[in-house]
């Protein structure tokens, strides 16, 4: 039968949650006037089309796509309707409510808080187990605070949930238990191991960390993979860095469980993990939902702690992330460091991150074979950049490898015949003003207020093209260096300048027909704008 909501549940599932909270874990909204806008994730684009509204509807401009936070959802993460609606009450910790006699059976966390219970007050009763924490330094305060425990054997891991009347089906499906049906038995998943629950970003319990004390080969495991549990969408100790990731706008990534919680024994409360697998992009909404923080990658300092950092440094950087590689010496990790007293070492290097471009075009430099080969991978990388971002990163490349940058060409897909924009009629300024707004989609934003087709004589199809999200219509004009891209200030002032001819040609129209109190409103905009040297936000007189 097939699982049906009410109705008026999932009215009210909409009227609890805010679709700009929603999307914004997803794409990086900027506020432009009453809406946000962002970069449509539904259609390929550079620039900001697609548009949040505070009635709960998204719509973008380029491709058409439109709906509600569930659609979104839906669209986004290629899931049912129901799946969708549930991803969203889950994030919310809304109860859905189903129509009767539907097949929807809810997800049981007992097991897993039942479990968590247990093997907290069983690690007070294992010496070695106690021992092995204390030995790393780790302090009784964190102990708690991160309810750290310890798993036993098998025989008294069955006797509990049977003692509190756990079924095993739902055990197997948190994860916690194993059916081993040809042995004909069932036995726990986490044995003779330091035990680290893992919360979803909304609080839930999803699984385990087991870390082995015994002489197991595999060191470290995670629950499964289930739907409780996908170690590509989860961060751990997300939910007790939150609060701290949005006061001090930074969070540090490290590789494991030991590493995060050892920073936040040395003060550093906005430290989570990624939990034995490489930073995704199925981690990135995140971290994009506290607000796009600066991301500091503290990994191992041996060789494969440095590859993850390299893959993490190329994928944070392609996504434009602030931050940087925090750099260790003598194979050090974070937990190491704190331990031996280092936590100073750590400030300064999160201080001081190597920025992702930076770090990753040097990793590319040093471990190519030749020089064209450097340059080509250079060229490689820097493509997957945002335009801000590229030409930043490009000073960077050209710097290390002791060559122009103007070597490094934006690689765009070719036009037929394209004219130059600096041909024939037109407006070196509009250009400018354009080409910047395009690279620099917060800008864009932060001057939509200002900003009308209008005010741009000779290239007002260009102008449109911002907000249509049809890429080839900026090829001529990425490629065009002898228009250059200004700076935020250069931007308001060039801006400024096209109001001012704008209204001047209003002032001499409205005096043609001797329209009295228009001329009055422009003279009063031109005032503003040529004698006080401000800025005006646009309006139509």
């Amino acid at each position: 039968m097939r699982v049906m909501i009410k109705k008026e549940s999932v009215e009210a599932l909409k009227n609890r949650v805010d679709i700009v909270d929603v999307v914004g874990g997803y794409l990086d909204l900027r506020r432009s006037g009453a809406n946000y806008m962002a970069r449509c994730p539904f259609h390929d684009e550079r620039t900001a089309s697609f548009s949040v509204n505070s009635k709960g509807f998204y719509y973008c401009f380029g491709c058409g796509a439109k709906g509600d936070v569930i659609d979104f959802v839906q669209n986004m993460e290629k899931v049912s309707f129901g799946e969708a609606a549930q991803k969203i009450a889950d994030m919310y910790n809304f109860t859905l409510e189903y129509e009767r006699g539907a097949d929807y059976k809810k997800r049981d966390y007992r097991p897993l808080e039942a479990l968590r219970n247990f093997y907290r007050d069983n690690l007070s009763q294992t010496v070695e187990a106690k021992k092995y924490l204390l030995d790393r330094g780790l302090g009784e305060a964190m102990i708690e605070k991160f309810e750290i425990g310890y798993a036993p054997d098998n025989a008294p891991q069955l006797e509990f949930l049977r003692s509190r009347k756990i079924d095993y089906a739902n055990a197997i499906a948190a994860g916690v238990l194993v059916d081993d049906a040809e042995r004909g038995r069932f036995y726990a998943r986490f044995t003779k191991r330091i035990i680290f629950p893992i919360y979803a970003a909304t609080g839930a319990i999803v699984g385990f960390g087991g870390r082995t004390i015994s002489d197991h080969p595999a060191k470290y495991i995670n629950s499964p993979q289930s739907e409780f549990f996908d170690k590509s969408r989860t961060l751990f100790a997300l939910p007790l860095a939150r609060e701290a990731i949005l006061r001090a706008k930074s969070a540090i990534v490290c590789e494991g469980y030991m590493d995060a919680v050892m920073l936040h024994q040395a003060g550093f409360t906005n430290a989570i993990a990624t939990l034995g697998t490489a930073l995704t992009t199925d981690h990135l909404p995140l971290l994009k939902r506290l607000e796009n923080p600066r991301v500091i990658l503290s990994y191992d300092s041996d060789a494969a702690g440095q590859e993850a950092a390299f893959k993490a440094a190329k994928l944070l950087a392609a996504n434009n992330f602030s931050g940087g590689v925090a750099l260790f010496s003598g194979g050090k990790d974070p937990a190491d460091l704190v331990q031996s007293g280092s936590a100073e070492v750590l400030a300064r290097s999160y201080e001081n991150p190597v920025p992702f471009a930076k770090f990753a075009l040097q990793k590319i430099i040093d471990r190519a074979p030749n020089p064209d080969a450097a340059f080509a991978e250079c060229g490689e990388f820097l493509n997957n950049l945002s335009d801000l971002a590229y030409e930043n990163a490009r000073m960077f490349a050209a710097a290390m490898l002791g060559i122009d940058y103007r070597r490094f060409k934006r690689r765009y897909r070719p036009l037929e015949a394209a004219p130059s924009l600096l041909s024939g009629r037109g407006d070196i300024n509009e250009l400018q003003v354009i080409k910047t707004l395009r690279i620099d989609p917060a800008l864009l934003a932060a001057l939509a207020d200002y900003l009308d087709e209008r005010i741009f004589c000779y290239h007002r199809d260009l102008f449109r093209a911002l907000f249509s999200g049809d890429e080839r219509d900026f090829y001529p004009l990425a490629a065009e260096e002898r228009i250059g891209v200004l700076s935020a200030e250069q931007t308001r002032e060039a801006l400024r300048a096209l109001l001012v001819i704008y209204y001047e040609k209003e002032l001499l129209r409205f005096r043609a027909f001797g329209d009295a109190e228009r001329i009055k409103s422009a003279q009063l905009v031109l005032n503003e704008l040529k004698t006080q040297k401000k800025l005006a936000p646009f309006r139509e007189i």
